[in-house]
């Protein structure tokens, strides 16, 4: 039994892949996306109150629809935390607010086995308990999904030394910390902010690295796949029913006054 790497294979079928970040830490709601047919979640342990047993199971219930179950690390520095996300079966992992190549590198250590990395040689459900054979031979590095976070000026200024390092697979455009950091949050027309994402897209492409980034609908998904962009995030799950909740009821009530 080997290893897949989803991710690359929807990739090289399509030209892109759709996500979505979770932030319920409901398996449930992992399960109906994969229903659904969407190419990848990202379990969101920055900012959700996911736990990992939690993970594991929305692990578990993306891969019955073959939908690629990745996470975003609460701790940018903590390597011995991702090593043990991988141990567990995570697919790969996204990591917020990569700013330099040496802080890159570091990432790649953890996440990676000699002779990339330093990462300890597991043997839990990521290897799924010695099924998959070559797992340690150097399987799980080309199967592992490495996701860094361009959010700063910092890393826009330091991108091309990023995009350099072996190992990553993607760059993801943290839009909102991105414009925020940059004095123009939440506007999508600033000349600089436009200026910075095309100056990583431009990186990406020379390094044939992938270029992610977020979005909140399909309109603004469908401009940056047109853009060049390649794994885009098209929701979040709490926010998707926040919203959606809130149009059902105001529309009741609507329907009710009339």
């Amino acid at each position: 039994m080997k290893m897949r790497n989803l991710i690359k294979e929807r990739i090289d079928s399509n030209g892109y892949v759709l996500g979505a970040f979770v932030a319920s830490g409901s398996p449930t709601n992992a399960e109906i996306l994969g229903i659904n047919g969407l190419d990848f979640i990202l379990i969101d342990m920055e900012h959700a109150q996911t736990n990992m047993e939690s993970m594991v199971d929305m692990i578990r219930a993306s891969e019955l629809y073959e939908m690629a179950p990745l996470v975003r690390v609460y701790d940018p520095f903590d390597g011995p935390m991702m090593a043990r996300m991988l141990d567990v079966g995570v697919h790969g992992l996204m990591i917020p607010m990569v700013e330099t190549p040496e802080h890159a590198k570091y990432i790649i250590d953890n996440m990676k086995i000699a002779p990339l990395g330093k990462r300890g040689i597991g043997a839990g459900r990521g290897p799924r308990w010695g099924w998959y054979t070559d797992y340690n031979n150097g399987e799980c590095n080309d199967s592992t999904y490495v996701i860094m976070q361009c959010e700063t000026r910092k890393s826009v200024e330091n991108i091309d030394e990023i995009c350099m390092t072996p190992g990553l697979d993607c760059i993801f455009i943290g839009t909102a910390d991105l414009s925020q950091d940059m004095g123009c949050f939440g506007d999508a027309k600033n000349s600089e902010y436009v200026r910075a994402i095309e100056k990583v897209l431009k990186s990406c492409r020379k390094h044939n690295v992938v270029p992610g980034i977020v979005t909140g609908s399909a309109e603004e998904a469908s401009m940056r796949l047109k853009q060049g962009f390649k794994l885009v995030t098209i929701m979040n799950d709490l926010g998707f029913f926040r919203s959606q909740s809130k149009n059902l009821i105001d529309n009741t009530r609507k329907s009710m006054s009339l």
